[in-house]
């Protein structure tokens, strides 16, 4: 029953810390055609629009994203949207926060190791059994 509690604790823990914690990074506007795809970006054009995009491809002075269709299909189907780059206002991409999932995966390290060590100390604490002694016959 131990080993079963504990394989569940690790299995959650491993899923949160593993799972992360996702931030929007702000890209720099000399540095929009850097790479030639960007994957979950998210755009604000002059205008105010928003636009979030599952990836996107840069050429010299234009972006072309793409977004999932949720369509019945064997076959994957992506929209396309193209958008000149001096339109855009701000361009930022979804990535991992790594900092933000140290903190969240120390902190479940801490929980499992306090649990581990409050065990410990229940099980070789005392040798006798919780009911007391017996009696002498008599």
């Amino acid at each position: 029953m131990r080993l079963n509690r504990g394989l569940r604790v690790v299995v959650c823990g491993l899923w949160v810390a593993c799972s992360g914690c996702t931030a929007l990074r702000e890209i720099p506007r000399g540095t929009y055609a850097a790479l030639p795809e960007r994957e979950h970006v998210r755009v604000v054009t002059r205008d105010g629009l928003i636009y979030e995009f599952d990836y996107a491809r840069f050429g010299a002075d234009s972006l072309v994203g793409f977004r999932r269709r949720d369509v019945e299909s064997r076959a994957e189907e992506y929209a396309a949207f193209g958008l000149p780059l001096d339109q855009i206002a701000q361009l930022s991409t979804r990535g991992i926060d790594w900092t933000r999932t140290g903190l969240v995966g120390g902190g479940v390290l801490l929980v499992v190791l306090v649990a581990a060590f409050r065990n410990n100390n229940n099980q070789s604490g005392s040798s006798e059994s919780p009911g007391g002694s017996r009696p002498p016959p008599g």
